[in-house]
């Protein structure tokens, strides 16, 4: 017999039992492959495992940012609690100094400030006068220094 136009076969037993073991084997990892490609739920459950992963880190990550912005802030209000304290007790100091200049302050002159402030009120006119000339005076002698 003539081996022209046909495939080159093996002719031993042992030859036929290698070809058609890796012919399983080849057979094997194409249906494993097609089995992963085609098992869907197994995907969708794989996908949705990785999507919870994620969303737990996001979360991990928001909650720790939301942590130290808290803490943050809670500085931040101690500070201002700080600064108005210490800006109270400055004005109570500055207040308790008034008054006592306050009361260091003969009563006649206290008397005269009265009717002063007495008399304005019943006469405006003549203080608003006064008021928009005393204006008037200092625009002319800032504009003549210029």
């Amino acid at each position: 017999m003539s081996d022209v136009g046909r495939p080159n076969i093996p002719n031993g037993s042992e030859a036929l039992r290698r070809d058609r073991d890796q012919a399983r084997q080849q057979l094997g990892e194409t249906v494993a492959e097609l089995t992963g490609k085609f098992d869907i739920p197994g995907r969708v459950e794989d996908k949705a495992h990785e999507t919870a992963d994620a969303a737990r880190h996001r979360v991990a990550d928001a909650k720790q940012h939301a942590h130290e912005t808290a803490d943050a802030a809670r500085h931040r209000v101690a500070d201002a609690k700080q600064a108005a304290h210490e800006t109270a007790e400055q004005a109570r100091a500055q207040a308790g100094h008034l008054v006592d200049r306050a009361a260091k302050v003969p009563e006649p002159v206290i008397h005269k400030g009265k009717q002063l402030v007495g008399a304005a009120r019943m006469r405006p006119a003549p203080i608003a006068a006064a008021a928009v000339a005393g204006v008037v005076l200092f625009w002319w002698m800032r504009r003549r220094r210029a």
